[in-house]
């Protein structure tokens, strides 16, 4: 899987915006299916004769009728604006379907559709004359981990043109089920930025990307912290002409990730001052509608070896704590922001327009996040 080929499908999305049906830009090639009507349904086609049953699953089942060739058809309820994972399924085993692209999600290599529609899709669809940064793949070994990893890494434009420019940097975390390719392949993080910059909307900065799976070598629990902390940030800022202090170092993540990076950029105060959670929480104590541990004065000082237990030094060392999540994810997350608040912890929040637990969420969420940072 090679970064060019997602940017094919990506500059495909205004153009199917204007039609009343098409191709989903997620199909492989000219595969006329699944196609996106105006109303947002999609319809599947896949021909197996030899089948006895199939069903598409996109957030829910929808059985597939048979016609008298063997090629089996469904149409889905309207779906909102965005990216959506799919699955074939037969037989009780789930399956990739053949005739699109496969992103790593769900915990494995799955299919997906782009519903087309978005209003505010300009903002991350590839557009001609927008200086282009560039995505690296960057192999490296893990002591922590006892593995040779992967991590991808975004440079903005210019990056090779003006050696003697060091840039900040942003370590941006996929979800649960995904790995360091969902930032690119599914979020879009290269060309939000791309348009960003260009617009003079964000500073240009580095975005680092890695697999937020990591087991120590013993088997003795979870290494991440251990891991960038020790090793990704150190690499990164060796190989790559950073700004290497915490001023200039920020910490972003969606659902699980989230989490991540939350415990990373509160946890480890020396290396960041930039917090974003995009769709996860805060962890202080049990969760609730309104969170447990923020409601007990001893356990929310404790939190994090201590970050709030002074909400004036607090304010005044971390530049940036960015709280959001999809409209239709309810009012958790607005409720830790404003309890918060209440404790002198400022804080900003952003809501997605009518999107719940997904990708244009997280897209829109970066973008935010984005304008906000090293400003």
């Amino acid at each position: 899987m090679k970064p060019i080929l997602y940017l094919s499908v990506a500059a495909l999305l205004l153009a199917g915006s204007a039609l009343a049906q098409t191709p989903s830009p997620t199909n492989l090639g000219r595969h006329p299916y699944p196609q996106i009507g105006k109303d947002g349904r999609v319809t599947f086609q896949v021909n197996a004769p030899d089948a006895t049953s199939l069903t598409v699953n996109l957030g829910k089942d929808y059985p597939m009728t048979r016609d008298a060739k063997g090629v089996w058809t469904a149409t889905t309820d309207p779906q909102v604006e965005g990216f959506h994972y799919y699955s074939l399924k037969a037989g009780g085993l789930s399956f990739n379907d053949p005739s699109v692209h496969s992103y790593f999600g769900m915990g494995r290599w799955a299919s997906a559709v782009e519903v087309p529609g978005a209003p505010d899709a300009d903002f991350y669809t590839p557009h001609q004359g927008v200086p282009q940064g560039a995505v690296r793949a960057v192999r490296y070994h893990s002591q922590v981990c006892g593995q040779w990893r992967q991590m991808y890494v975004y440079t903005p434009a210019g990056y090779e043109q003006n050696p003697s420019r060091r840039y900040p940097v942003l370590y941006l975390q996929h979800g649960g089920g995904e790995d360091e390719t969902g930032w690119i392949y599914q979020g879009f993080a290269d060309v939000i930025l791309d348009n960003l910059v260009a617009e003079g909307k964000a500073e240009p900065m580095i975005i680092v990307m890695v697999s937020g799976v990591a087991q120590k070598a013993d088997g003795s629990g979870d290494g991440f912290e251990q891991m960038v902390t020790e090793e990704v940030i150190p690499l990164v800022d060796k190989r790559f002409r950073t700004i290497a202090d915490r001023d200039h170092r920020a910490v972003a993540g969606l659902s699980w990730g989230a989490k991540q990076a939350y415990d990373l950029g509160l946890g480890y105060r020396n290396l960041f001052s930039w917090v974003g959670g995009f769709s996860g929480i805060i962890v202080i104590g049990e969760f609730r509608v309104r969170p447990a541990g923020y409601e007990d004065p001893e356990k929310f000082a404790a939190a994090y070896n201590g970050v709030f237990k002074d909400p004036e030094w607090f304010n005044e060392h971390y530049h940036l704590v960015f709280i959001a999540n999809g409209e239709a994810e309810g009012s958790h997350l607005k409720g830790m922001s404003e309890i918060l608040k209440e404790r002198g912890i400022d804080n900003v929040f952003y809501q997605s327009p009518r999107t719940a637990h997904e990708w244009l969420t997280w897209r829109r969420c970066l973008k935010e996040f984005a304008q906000r940072l090293f400003k």
